[in-house]
């Protein structure tokens, strides 16, 4: 039985569609219950261990409310940012950066460590969509501590996907990339990123879970 209890933030725009449109099946995503981002500071978060907070969110409000992102965490929780962050709303994370480019191939990417959610994921298919680079990730997020996982990156060593967790009793997961979730299926190795994700978030909910009983 899986760990995650999954909450997401809907933007409430025309990309969001409660996670469908960009999901290259355009399906419903059943293991995920979605929340009006303006409903954050009065819901009952209670039930839920993870929240995923992507594009085209409301940043302002979000920032309005930091407290709620931080009390989440000090939980042993875990939150989940596929966005640019342009606001000091997430512990752990500085404010996005766009890469500086001069080709398209500036943008191609690597994993930063072995065994991760981007294992077989061949970097070039995920890097490229339709002959267009640069779709999956154009930017970083600084990495505030030195302590923190990368777990994808340019060719440069530029982070692109990394995991804190020290700056809270949770664990935040700073991704300047697309929503993991949606990249569940399709012709090509992108299609695991979804489901190994949610099988490391089985793995860390567990250490989370094993540290607060020890």
């Amino acid at each position: 039985m899986s760990e995650y209890k999954i909450v997401k933030l809907d933007g409430g725009h025309a990309f969001s569609l409660e996670g469908r449109a960009m999901n290259v099946s355009n399906e419903p995503m059943d293991h995920v219950t979605f929340l009006d981002q303006y409903e954050i500071s009065t819901a009952d978060l209670s039930e839920f261990n993870v929240m995923v907070v992507t594009d085209f969110i409301d940043q302002e409000h979000l920032y309005e409310h930091k407290q709620v992102i931080e009390n989440f965490l000090n939980e042993g929780k875990i939150i989940i940012a596929n966005t640019h962050i342009f606001r000091p709303w997430l512990p752990g994370a500085g404010l996005f950066m766009p890469k500086e480019i001069k080709s398209h191939s500036d943008y191609v990417m690597e994993p930063a460590a072995e065994g991760t959610f981007y294992e077989g994921i061949d970097m070039m298919e995920l890097t490229y969509r339709k002959g267009v680079s640069g779709f999956y990730a154009r930017g970083s997020h600084p990495v505030v501590n030195k302590e923190s996982e990368i777990v994808l990156q340019f060719t440069d060593g530029t982070p692109i996907v990394f995991i804190d967790r020290t700056a809270t009793k949770g664990t935040v997961v700073a991704a300047s990339c697309r929503d993991f979730l949606t990249y569940a299926t399709g012709e090509n190795s992108t299609q695991l990123i979804a489901p190994q994700f949610l099988a490391w978030l089985d793995q860390e909910l567990l250490r989370l879970k094993e540290g607060s009983e020890a």
